[in-house]
């Protein structure tokens, strides 16, 4: 994607951060997976979630889903 699409991509989409607790040999071998694809980390795993859920329903309305799925 060219910049000015990924500049306008990453203003105009709301985001969220999560924080993820790997162990160091899982990290280490992240790092190396991103790079062999020549991405950054960050840009890998978003990638990796967006494929996993994509096939995942939202609730209907504004509903927010807390612990334990309710």
């Amino acid at each position: 994607m060219p910049p000015v699409m990924r500049a306008l991509t990453k203003a105009t989409i709301r985001r969220r951060k999560i924080h993820v607790d790997l162990p160091e040999e899982i990290h280490r071998k992240l790092r190396v997976k991103a790079a062999l694809e020549d991405v950054s980390m960050q840009a890998y795993v978003a990638r990796v979630v967006e494929e996993a859920v994509k096939n995942v329903p939202l609730p209907e309305g504004n509903h927010r889903l807390g612990k334990g799925g309710t």
